[in-house]
């Protein structure tokens, strides 16, 4: 009589077993399924590629300049250093001013062209084109405004102070100050900044400012000259050296289309020793190979061609 139950429950165990095969091989191709057909239904939404929306010229050309612009964006432009040749002093007009220097009477062979580049339209920049001058640079700007602007901020920045006006001066025994300049040879102090900044001030009062610091046993000199809104920026050593060549090139710097009075007459050269600001300037000149008698400097002046003599001695003595 137990033969039956175990016949049925083998029955039920086999139905069951069946269906639990049934199932295994069912639920994989049910999943296979949906995901075949399940996600590909997913990206219907994103057209597939076709010749009007993939390689379209038109498209790609209207993308390449929006990534274009991002790059130029994201990226500055580096400046290109030019040297000064013949072409750029043609077309720069600071560029043939800087280079004009070294061929003037003042300055005549102690700012190589070959030692300058202009890094932009308005900056020309000279690497040591003495061994007394680490670095001189050049600058222009369109106003009177903007150039004192700048000249404030830098003597600031260098000086990690606020601006200070009339005080001290820069000589080749003096290295701390700020003041006034002119063709005479000579540094007023009496001349506010307000007479620059608003173009009251004449050449013969005062050409520009200057300031000087020194630091490290390096001279620092900043300095302006009305005519051409150009800022100048030096530093090197020894400061004696470095001044005396300064005196020179400040004096000698021609902007196109500006006046120059140095151009009219006989400036101090290396070998060349003079009395007096008369005198340098033509008049009353003693002859060719008399000497020249020793006056003393008159007030105010600090580039008096009489402390040139001492100041090439005292070079050569350091030398």
């Amino acid at each position: 009589m137990r033969l039956p139950v175990q016949r049925l429950e083998l029955a039920g165990v086999r139905s069951s077993a069946l269906v639990g095969l049934v199932v295994a091989v069912l639920v994989p191709i049910a999943i296979v399924a949906w995901l075949a057909f399940g996600l590909g239904g997913s990206k219907s939404p994103t057209p597939a590629p076709t010749a009007s929306t993939s390689k379209s010229p038109t498209a790609s050309a209207s993308k390449a300049p929006t990534r274009a612009s991002t790059a130029s964006a994201s990226k500055p432009r580096t400046p290109v250093a030019l040297p000064l040749t013949g072409e750029t002093i043609a077309h720069d007009p600071l560029a043939k001013a800087v280079a004009g220097i070294n061929v003037s009477v003042t300055a005549k062979g102690i700012l190589p062209p070959s030692a300058c580049k202009l890094t932009d339209p308005t900056q020309v920049t000279c690497l040591q084109p003495e061994p007394a001058v680490d670095v001189v640079i050049f600058r222009t700007y369109p106003s009177l405004q903007t150039l004192y602007a700048a000249y404030e901020a830098r003597v600031s920045q260098i000086g990690q102070g606020p601006f200070r006006a009339n005080y001290g001066n820069c000589t080749e025994t003096m290295t701390s100050g700020e003041t006034g300049w002119n063709h005479d040879f000579k540094h007023p102090s009496m001349y506010p900044m307000s007479d620059f900044t608003s173009g009251r001030i004449t050449d013969d009062q005062a050409a520009g400012r200057v300031y000087c610091t020194f630091e490290n046993s390096d001279l620092y000199l900043v300095w302006t000259q009305d005519d051409g809104r150009v800022l100048g920026e030096l530093s090197g050593a020894p400061h004696v050296d470095a001044y005396v060549w300064w005196r020179q090139v400040h004096h000698s710097i021609v902007m196109p289309g500006s006046p120059n009075m140095m151009m009219a007459m006989e400036g101090p050269t290396t070998g060349q020793s003079t009395t007096s600001t008369t005198t340098m300037r033509g008049a009353n000149a003693p002859p060719s190979g008399a000497a020249h008698p020793t006056k003393a400097p008159p007030s105010g002046a600090a580039d008096h061609p009489t402390k040139r003599t001492a100041a090439s001695k005292s070079m050569s003595s350091m030398k």
